[in-house]
């Protein structure tokens, strides 16, 4: 009888392990519940959406164009660019908060560009200066960089005290390319000029005074489509309104290309500034009045307005008066200022 009872229990022990083990294996071999699908994730998700903030543009405004730049400098560089056919397409104007286009001799012109905060691309064709150029870079207290100059503009360097570089004698900040020829070639970067500007103590200085007043303004129903500068037979300008709100510029019946984006220059604000031109050596180099007062117009937003500007001494700046008697104002942006002898003409229209 206890021989029959042994053996039972060896029997149910041997069924419980068996059990067991049966029991373990079925468990392995479960297949894992399969994760939700996107689809069942997103149908879960709250409703609640966060609203992102914009971010804030950075730095102050700029004093030339009123547009938020990350940093402004004591002085700014002012950059002599010429404008014969066989410079174009030129570099660097697009990036230029304020541009001058002056005659020159034959009455072609030649760009003097303002830049008041870093900009890393070439510059370019850098050309010579002129006594005139010499003077409007003093009223900024701006840096000029040039390639030489015609006669009688050393004399106006040295009675302004100028901070000026010179190609000639500092072609270190300054570089070729090869792939134009000479005289066409030559071209500068602001790092490059603010090493020679460092050499030659020209860095101190407090920040400069805003140049205009900014302004926002209403597009008008009406619009001026399109504006015709003629210097002279050699050189014609036209700007058109784009869908930018700004003007497209062309030179000579071509669009007006900067040569390192391939894209044509737009220009917010345009203001024409009459002035007395002669010629006054046998190579046909300019004398151009630019103390006393004169005629001009504002080009802006759509808009023309007749304007007036004066300037009573060379230290002085000019001044652009408007309709009401006070100083301009123009929208934040660039300007392009043109220098137009009194033989030149100016035209534009209205949609």
């Amino acid at each position: 009888m206890k021989k029959e009872k042994g053996g039972s229990c060896f029997l149910l022990l041997f069924s419980l392990l068996i059990l067991t083990v049966l029991l373990i294996g079925c468990k392995a071999n479960t297949v894992p519940e399969a994760p939700a699908s996107p689809e069942e994730v997103g149908e879960e998700e709250s409703s609640d959406t966060i609203e992102e903030e914009e971010p804030e543009p950075p730095g102050e405004p700029s004093p030339f164009t009123g547009l938020p730049v990350a940093e402004i400098y004591n002085r700014p560089y002012a950059i002599i660019v010429e404008n014969l056919p066989q410079a174009r397409p030129q570099s660097g104007l697009s990036a230029a908060e304020i541009v001058y286009e002056v005659p020159v001799e034959g009455y072609i012109t030649r760009f003097l560009a303002f830049f008041i905060s870093p900009y890393e691309d070439d510059i370019g064709p850098v050309r010579s200066a002129r006594p005139y150029l010499a003077y409007i870079a003093k009223e900024y207290d701006g840096i000029l960089a040039h390639c030489g100059y015609s006669i009688h503009t050393e004399a106006v360097l040295k009675a302004i005290n100028a901070k000026h570089i010179d190609e000639r004698f500092n072609s270190l900040y300054f570089k070729r390319i090869k792939s134009r020829n000479m005289p066409h070639n030559l071209y500068t970067t602001l790092s490059r000029l603010a090493v020679g500007a460092e050499k030659f103590n020209y860095l101190q200085g407090s920040s400069p005074a805003p140049a205009f007043s900014f302004v926002e303004k209403d597009i008008p129903e009406h619009i001026v489509s399109s504006i015709s500068i003629t210097f002279s037979r050699q050189n014609h300008v036209e700007y058109r309104w784009n869908s930018g709100n700004t003007y497209t510029r062309f030179n000579d019946g071509s669009l007006f290309i900067d040569a390192n984006y391939g894209e044509a220059v737009e220009v917010q604000n345009i203001i024409i500034q009459f002035v007395q031109a002669r010629t006054f050596t046998d190579e046909g180099h300019l004398e151009i009045t630019l103390n006393g007062e004169g005629d001009g117009l504002l080009f802006s937003g759509g808009t023309v307005e007749k304007i007036k500007w004066e300037k009573n001494g060379y230290d002085e700046k000019t001044r652009f008066i408007g309709t009401g008697g006070q100083e301009i104002q123009v929208l934040p942006g660039n300007t392009w200022i043109h220098l137009v002898p009194q033989s030149g003409k100016v035209e534009w229209s209205l949609n």
